[in-house]
C-alpha cells in the first residue's frame, strides 16, 4: 500500500491570500492529521513565520522555508537525514539556499543598476503595509535567512534585463503573490525530491500529492505524482508549465481542500 504525502504552499493555497485565513480547510487538516498523513509546508515564508503557524496548527512535519532553501526536518519524524546536516530547534536541517552575506552583497551590486527594494530591509510599519500583516508577523516576514525578497519602486523595469543581470552573479527570479524572491540554490522542487526521497527510505512505496498556485510553485508541483493548482481571488489561475497538473475551482484554502480530497482519493484507488 502506498503512502501519501502532502505538499502545500501556503500564501493563497492553504492561507488566504489576503486574511491569511486556514479556516475553510480546518476539516481537510483534521483528516490528515488524524490519518498521520505528512502534511509539508513549502513556502516563499521565513522558517520565523512557518515555526509561528506550526506552533498554532500543532503541525509536526517537515518543512521548507524561504522557496526551498533549507529542509527542516523534525527528530521526531524518525526520518534519516544524511550528513552533512546540522540540528536547530528539534530539526536536523539540509541547507540548500546561500547565506545573508553572500546574498546581500549580490543584492546591493543589482540595486546599483536597477530600482529594487530589498523587504528584509524596509521599516517594519511598511514591510507589513505591503504585505498585509501585523507589525510582529513582518519582522517574521523580514528575518529571512535563504535568499531576499523584494520589489521594483517604479514601474517598466524589463525583467528579462534583471534577470540576466541577476543570472551573471549566480542568482535567479521568481515571484511569488506579492513580490520578486533573489535566490541561489534555493529550490522548491530540489527540496521536495530530497525530502521525498526520505520519506521512501522510511515508508518504502509512496505517492506525493502537491498543491500551489504562484509561478514560483512550479518547481514544486512538478516533482510530485499528483499537482494541483488553486485559482487567484479574482478565479483566474496563474500560467504554470507543468504537465498533467489539475486545476481545482476553489480559491486559496478552499481549493486546497478540495485538491487534497480528490488526491487522497486517487491515492486509495492505487490501493
Amino acid at each position: 500500500m502506498t503512502c501519501p504525502i502532502v505538499y502545500t504552499d501556503l500564501d493563497g493555497t492553504l492561507l488566504d491570500r489576503d486574511t491569511y485565513s486556514w479556516d475553510a480547510a480546518r476539516e481537510v487538516l483534521e483528516r490528515l492529521k488524524s490519518s498521520r498523513t505528512p502534511l509539508v509546508f513549502v513556502s516563499s515564508k521565513t522558517r520565523v513565520e512557518i515555526e509561528a503557524l506550526r506552533r498554532t496548527l500543532d503541525h509536526t512535519d517537515p518543512f521548507i522555508p524561504e522557496n526551498g532553501g533549507a529542509v527542516y526536518v523534525p527528530l521526531a519524524c524518525g526520518l534519516e537525514v544524511p550528513s552533512p546536516a546540522r540540528q536547530v530547534e528539534g530539526c536536523r536541517v539540509i541547507v540548500l539556499g546561500a547565506g545573508l552575506e553572500e546574498m546581500a552583497e549580490k543584492f546591493d551590486r543589482l540595486a546599483r543598476d536597477f530600482p529594487i527594494q530589498a523587504f528584509s530591509r524596509m521599516p517594519a510599519a511598511e514591510a507589513a503595509a505591503l504585505v498585509g500583516l501585523n507589525l510582529e508577523q513582518a519582522r517574521a516576514a523580514q528575518q529571512r535567512e535563504y535568499g531576499e525578497a523584494f520589489l521594483f519602486t517604479r514601474e517598466g523595469v524589463s525583467l528579462p534585463a534583471f534577470e540576466a543581470a541577476a543570472g551573471r552573479l549566480g542568482l535567479r527570479v521568481t515571484r511569488g503573490g506579492r513580490l520578486y524572491h533573489l535566490l541561489a540554490g534555493n529550490d522548491k522542487g530540489r527540496a521536495v525530491r530530497l525530502l521525498t526521497g526520505l520519506y521512501k527510505e522510511k515508508y518504502g512505496r509512496v505517492t506525493t500529492i502537491g498543491v500551489g498556485d504562484a509561478p514560483n510553485d512550479e518547481p514544486l508541483l512538478a516533482e510530485v505524482d499528483l499537482a494541483y493548482q488553486v485559482a487567484r481571488p479574482d478565479g483566474s489561475y496563474a500560467r504554470l508549465d507543468v504537465p498533467g497538473i489539475r486545476r481545482v475551482a476553489g480559491i486559496g484554502p478552499v481549493g486546497f481542500s478540495q485538491a487534497v480530497v480528490d488526491g487522497l482519493a486517487r491515492v486509495a484507488s492505487l490501493g
